[in-house]
């Protein structure tokens, strides 16, 4: 994991690091299938960010 969050890779190394928080978080205070779908939304969110900005950012690269 601490190769994924050190490269260009890391807003997605991150998302998955909060979203698997939140969960665990919301499984220990009060259990809701809401906050698990918008916790999951916004870790999409932020890899699909993060996909665009590797790709754009450097074409010549892939």
């Amino acid at each position: 994991m601490k190769k994924i969050l050190t490269s260009k890779w890391c807003l997605s190394g991150y998302a998955f690091l909060i979203f698997i928080g939140s969960v665990i978080g919301n499984l220990i205070v009060k259990p809701s299938a809401s906050y698990i779908v918008g916790a999951l939304i916004g870790s999409i969110l932020l890899v699909l960010v993060n996909v665009s900005y590797v790709f754009y950012k450097n074409p010549a690269e892939k």
